[in-house]
């Protein structure tokens, strides 16, 4: 989809004066730009397989940006994690949790249904996932158990 110029304009002002809701919607449903969340949702059930009793999951979302050549692109990752809810323990880095990494697409010839695509953790470098290990405990911290 080529967007016309005037258009990119127009939404970028709307966006950044907080313009109301409904004429910043319909501008965005008249360039095709969908507003539901992406899917499809993470897969809790395979990442509990592992673990005996009762587990904790949850995902949140990290930002970051691909540089490449100087130029940069900004990149959404999706978290996800699963671990034993031990009272005792909580998230004993020996049991668990585990995690998974989705990565926000817009596939070719449908810019308007972003998904997630798994990627796995491997596509992060090693301090990366030092630093997550920490917001996964802090997320996991502040949600209910399931």
């Amino acid at each position: 989809m080529n967007l016309p110029n005037y258009l990119t304009h127009e939404l970028v002002r709307r966006l950044n004066r907080e313009a109301p809701k409904k004429e910043t919607e319909s501008l965005l449903t008249a360039l095709g730009i969908a507003l539901d969340e992406p899917g499809p949702e993470p897969d809790f059930e395979e990442m509990v397989e592992g673990y005996d009793g009762d587990c904790q999951t949850g995902s949140f979302l990290l930002e970051g940006t691909l540089d490449f050549i100087g130029h940069k692109v900004p990149m959404h990752f999706r978290i996800n994690y699963a671990g034993p809810a031990d009272e005792k323990n909580p998230w004993d880095m020996i049991k668990g949790p585990s995690m998974t990494v989705d990565v926000l697409t817009w596939p070719e010839g449908t810019p308007t249904a972003p998904e997630w695509v798994p990627v796995g953790a491997g596509i992060l470098s090693d301090s990366m996932v030092e630093d997550i290990w920490p917001a996964i405990s802090l997320h996991a911290s502040q949600q209910d158990l399931r």
